[in-house]
């Protein structure tokens, strides 16, 4: 190859990374940036949710990734659910409630991290760390924490990486969350070496639990509960390309996964709940919904299959994502029965 082919091909080659680049960058602003994050309920002003203005307007602003993936998908705004009520109360339950605010320092030494407590009526060794979704918060799990305090559980409820108070500007979709749990239990034991602790988190929140479950836990951690937890953040992604955004995996998926490593430090292949739940010794309760096309319901047994701890497996027919809990008292008596075993 003569000189002057060799630089051209260098150009070009140098001019397409660059492009690649941009283009990775683009997709992180978008899903993995704390301005991303910040598009869910963790950005709508609590009296907007409890008065139905949000319901009733729909006044959440939508990026141009988040109108393409309406658009494409058909994707029904929840606030149109009939389970909405509930997300009212829940959330009304919680911001009454005015829970305590704990931060500590975040093992990676990324500042601190932050959490709410909401403490039972009557003291009680028995805590549950809930976990929020993507785009959502603490006050997102207001539901599933109303149900805990009437059994009497105290609730702590993290800000996950990238949230509302999280002093961390990337949303590692629970990867690197996994040690801020962690570091929570640690806190909750200081309180309380009689600690009995369960983790519990639904969607992103479902997939931390699975991740954490990987690592080596106190045996104060009696019990978790994951529901619909992606298998691993590229499954989830390579996912939402193909089935919501219509768009190849490859180049987009792969110039993501470039700036993740360069931002985060990891792979998205690397950050998988497969390969966390084979070390697993925590029991754990697999909930999905069958009609789960956000993470889509073939996840279920490939996290369930791989798990190592004992486990149980509890599938919801008509359940989209996230929806299992508001079949009530089939979740919540599941849910109670596989707690009260390990307790």
């Amino acid at each position: 190859m003569s000189n002057k082919i060799f630089k051209r091909a260098a150009g070009v080659a140098a001019v397409s990374g660059a492009a690649c680049l941009a283009a990775g960058a683009f997709a992180y602003s978008q899903f993995l940036s704390k301005k991303a994050a910040a598009r869910g309920m963790n950005s709508v002003p609590a009296g907007d949710i409890l008065a139905g203005r949000v319901g009733a307007t729909g006044e959440i602003k939508r990026g141009p990734i988040d109108e393409f993936i309406f658009k494409n998908s058909g994707t029904e705004s929840f606030f149109s659910k009939p389970y909405f009520p509930i997300i009212q109360e829940g959330v009304r339950w919680y911001v009454e409630k005015d829970p305590e605010q704990a931060a500590i320092a975040a093992p990676s030494g990324r500042g601190r991290i932050h959490a709410d407590v909401i403490r039972s009526e009557e003291p009680s060794d028995v805590w549950v760390i809930c976990l929020h979704g993507y785009t959502s918060g603490p006050r997102g799990c207001g539901e599933v924490a109303k149900v805990f305090h009437e059994w009497g559980y105290n609730t702590l409820l993290p800000y996950m990486g990238g949230h509302g108070r999280s002093e961390s500007r990337h949303v590692s979709m629970g990867w690197l969350d996994r040690f801020d749990i962690i570091a929570w239990i640690e806190y909750i034991i200081s309180e309380n070496k009689n600690a009995r602790i369960v983790l519990h988190g639904g969607s992103m929140g479902g997939a931390a639990v699975m991740m954490t479950t990987g690592e080596a836990l106190p045996g104060n951690v009696v019990c978790a509960i994951a529901d619909c937890g992606f298998t691993s953040i590229w499954d989830e992604y390579a996912h939402q390309a193909k089935v919501l955004l219509h768009i190849p995996v490859f180049p987009a998926l792969y110039a993501m996964d470039i700036v993740v490593r360069l931002r985060q430090g990891f792979s998205m292949k690397q950050a998988s709940s497969v390969e966390q739940v084979k070390k697993s010794r925590t029991p754990t309760l697999f909930i999905h919904g069958e009609e789960d096309d956000t993470v889509p319901f073939w996840m279920l047994d490939k996290v369930y299959e791989a798990a190592a701890c004992e486990k149980e497996k509890l599938t919801f027919p008509g359940a989209a994502h996230g929806e299992s809990q508001y079949q009530t008292e089939k979740y919540y008596g599941a849910v109670k029965r596989f707690i009260e075993k390990y307790l």
